[in-house]
C-alpha cells in the first residue's frame, strides 16, 4: 500500500483550497465527490477521484488511504460519510486517522463572551445543532473503533471568491448596525495551511478551534471592504430595519468571540492572516 493517502470527501471551497496548496503532492491524494464534471476535471489534473455512489471504488480508496478528510456538510441530522461508509475504515487494517471540519456554530449564543473548546455546547441554529449531531457521532465511533479523530471547528470562512466584496460585487449584502453581535472569522489561507499541519503532526487528535486573532461585527468587515475599494459604504441599518432571511436572523442571534488559543500553542502556529485588516488586504490585492 502506498504511505500517506489522504482521501477526500467533498469537493467544496475547503477541499478544493486544500487540494491547489497540496498541488505538488497530488499523487497522494484521493477525493470522492457527487459531481461527475468535477471528478472528471480532478482525474485530468492527474488528482485520483471517483464518484460517491460508486461503492466499490469508495471503498478501495479508503483502503489506500491513512488520513480521511471530511469535509461534506451534514444533511439534517445525518453525516452522509459517516452513514455510507465510516463502516469500512475500522475494516481496511490501516492505521486511520479521521479529520472532520466542523462548525463554531455548536457554541450558540454566548452574549459576546470568549469561548474555547471546553465551553458548554448550547447550538440553536439548525446547521449548528446538525453539526453537534454530527460531532456526537464521529467521536463515539472513533471512540468504539479506536482511530483517532481531529475536529477542526471552524469559524467564519473567507478569502478569494468568499469575501465581503463578492457580495458587494453582486450587492447581495446588507450593512447591519449590531455592535453587541460579534463573530470570529478564519481565512482559507489559514485552514489549508493549519490542516496540512495536523496531518504533519500525526500524534495530536481531539477538538480545536479554528479562528484568527480579532472576533469582529459583521458591519466592521463591510467597512474595511468599502474603505479598500475607495467607495462610500451606504448607511448601516438597524435588524429591525430589514427584512432579513430566518437564516440571517439566525446568524445575528448569536455572539461569541473564539478563541484558537489551544490551536496556536498546541500546534506552534503563527496565523498567516491573524485579523481580518490582513485577510481582506490580501483578497482585495488579488482582486486587483
Amino acid at each position: 500500500m502506498e504511505k500517506n493517502k489522504i482521501l477526500i470527501f467533498g469537493y467544496g471551497y475547503c477541499a478544493k483550497a486544500f487540494i491547489k496548496k497540496f498541488e505538488n503532492k497530488k499523487n497522494k491524494i484521493l477525493v470522492v465527490s457527487r459531481n461527475s464534471q468535477n471528478i472528471d476535471k480532478l482525474n485530468r489534473q492527474g488528482i485520483k477521484s471517483c464518484d460517491w455512489s460508486k461503492e466499490e471504488a469508495v471503498i478501495d480508496f479508503i483502503n489506500k488511504s491513512n488520513t480521511i478528510l471530511i469535509t461534506a456538510p451534514p444533511n439534517n441530522f445525518v453525516d452522509p460519510v459517516a452513514s455510507k461508509y465510516s463502516k469500512y475504515f475500522a475494516q481496511t487494517g490501516n492505521k486511520i486517522r479521521l479529520i472532520y471540519l466542523s462548525s463554531t456554530s455548536v457554541y450558540g449564543d454566548h452574549k459576546g463572551v470568549w469561548v474555547n473548546e471546553n465551553s458548554k455546547l448550547k447550538a440553536k441554529s439548525e446547521l449548528g445543532k446538525w453539526r453537534l449531531n454530527v460531532e456526537t457521532k464521529w467521536l463515539s465511533f472513533a471512540k468504539l473503533n479506536h482511530l483517532p479523530l481531529l475536529i477542526l471547528r471552524l469559524s467564519g470562512i473567507y478569502g478569494l471568491g468568499r469575501s465581503a466584496f463578492d457580495r458587494i460585487n453582486n450587492k447581495s449584502f446588507k450593512i447591519v448596525k449590531s455592535p453587541n453581535v460579534l463573530f470570529s472569522r478564519i481565512h482559507i489561507d489559514d485552514i489549508t495551511s493549519i490542516i496540512i499541519k495536523f496531518i504533519d503532526n500525526e500524534n495530536l487528535k481531539g477538538v480545536y478551534n479554528l479562528s484568527d486573532n480579532m472576533p469582529a461585527t459583521s458591519e466592521a468587515i463591510y467597512l474595511e471592504a468599502f474603505r479598500l475599494l475607495k467607495l462610500e459604504p451606504p448607511t448601516s441599518k438597524n435588524l429591525d430595519e430589514l427584512n432579513l432571511s430566518k437564516t440571517a436572523m439566525g446568524f445575528f442571534s448569536e455572539s461569541k468571540k473564539v478563541s484558537n488559543k489551544k490551536l496556536l500553542n498546541n500546534l506552534n502556529y503563527k496565523l498567516i492572516h491573524p485579523d481580518y485588516f490582513s485577510g481582506m488586504a490580501d483578497i482585495f490585492k488579488k482582486l486587483k
